[in-house]
C-alpha cells in the first residue's frame, strides 16, 4: 500500500513479464511434482529438478527487477515510450543484481536451516537426522557466505543519499542499526549451520537455534531493506508517509471477519494434522 504509485507503475513497465510469473510458477510446480514422481519411481530426475531450479531463478529475478524498477521514476517514461505492451526489461541498474542475488541465497540459507530444524524431528531414524542435518546444515552455510557477500555488495552500491539518510535520518537510522544486525546475524547463522553441517550434530538446541536467528535475519533485512525503499523514493520525490487515506471501513470489517474465520479453519487443520500423526507413527512402527 505504501508504495502503491511506485510499485504498480514499473509492473505495468514490464507488464507481459510480470504476468507471465503465474504461467511460470505453475509450469515450475508441475516440474518439482514430475521431479518428486520420478525420484520415488527411482528413475533420475536431476534434469527436472535443474529446469524447476533454473525457472525459479528467473522468476526471482523478475521480482528483482520489479523491485528495482518501482525505485527508478526517471526511467519511466523512457520504457513507456519504447513499448506501451511492457514486453521491454529495464538495464543500467547497478543495484539488481546484488538484490537477485541477495534473494536466491537467502533462500538457500533459509532452506539449508529448515532442514537442519527437521532433522531435529523423532519420526526420522538416527541415520537420517544424521544426513538431513548435514546436507541441510552445509548447504547453509556456503550459501549463507554468498548471501553475506551480496548484501554488502547490494549496501555498497546504493546512491549516497541513500547511505547518507540511513547513519544520519532520525527515522531511518534505526533501520542503519538493522543492516549490522543483519550482518552480525548471519555471521551467527553461517556458524550454527557450519556446526550442523560439518559435526552433523541433530541436538534439538541446533535447529531451535538456528530456526530463531533465521526469524530474526528476515525481520532484520526487512527492516533495513524499508529504509533504502524509502530513503530511495525520497530523493526523487515521492514521500511514502504522505499520504490521504480514506478508510472503508465495511471493507475493513469483512477483512477481519474474513481473517478470523480463517485463522479458526487453519487451527482446525492444525488440530486434525497432529491427532493423526500419532496413529500414521505407529503404523510406521
Amino acid at each position: 500500500m505504501l508504495y502503491g504509485r511506485a510499485l504498480y507503475t514499473s509492473s505495468v513497465l514490464i507488464g507481459a513479464y510480470w504476468i507471465s510469473i503465474v504461467a511460470l510458477l505453475t509450469l515450475t510446480y508441475w516440474l518439482l511434482y514430475k521431479f518428486n514422481a520420478r525420484l520415488d519411481a527411482g528413475r533420475s530426475a536431476w534434469w527436472l529438478g535443474l529446469s524447476a531450479w533454473v525457472l525459479a531463478g528467473f522468476i526471482a529475478r523478475l521480482l528483482s527487477t520489479n523491485m528495482t524498477l518501482m525505485l527508478r521514476p526517471e526511467a519511466w517514461r523512457q520504457m513507456y515510450s519504447a513499448s506501451a505492451a511492457g514486453i521491454y526489461l529495464p538495464t543500467s541498474d547497478p543495484t539488481l543484481e546484488p538484490r537477485w542475488l541477495l534473494m536466491m541465497a537467502g533462500g538457500l540459507l533459509i532452506g539449508g536451516l529448515w532442514m537442519v530444524y527437521l532433522a531435529g524431528r523423532s519420526t526420522f531414524t538416527a541415520e537420517e537426522k544424521r544426513f538431513v542435518a548435514g546436507l541441510g546444515g552445509k548447504v547453509a552455510a556456503l550459501f549463507g557466505i554468498v548471501y553475506l557477500a551480496a548484501g554488502l555488495w547490494a549496501a555498497s552500491v546504493q546512491p549516497q543519499t541513500v547511505k547518507t539518510g540511513l547513519a544520519t535520518h532520525g527515522l531511518y537510522r534505526f533501520a542503519g542499526f538493522a543492516g549490522y544486525g543483519w550482518l552480525a546475524l548471519v555471521v551467527v547463522a553461517v556458524l550454527l549451520a557450519a556446526v550442523a553441517g560439518f559435526g552433523r550434530l541433530t541436538a534439538g538446541w541446533l535447529g531451535w537455534a538456528g530456526a530463531l536467528v533465521a526469524l530474526l535475519v528476515e525481520i532484520t533485512l526487512v527492516v533495513y531493506r524499508d529504509g533504502v525503499r524509502d530513503l530511495t523514493l525520497l530523493s526523487k520525490g515521492f514521500d511514502v508517509w504522505d499520504r490521504a487515506v480514506v478508510t472503508n471501513w465495511g471493507v475493513v470489517g469483512l477483512f477481519l471477519v474474513l481473517f478470523i474465520g480463517g485463522l479458526g479453519v487453519v487451527g482446525w487443520l492444525i488440530s486434525v494434522v497432529a491427532r493423526a500423526q500419532k496413529p500414521m507413527e505407529g503404523a510406521a512402527q
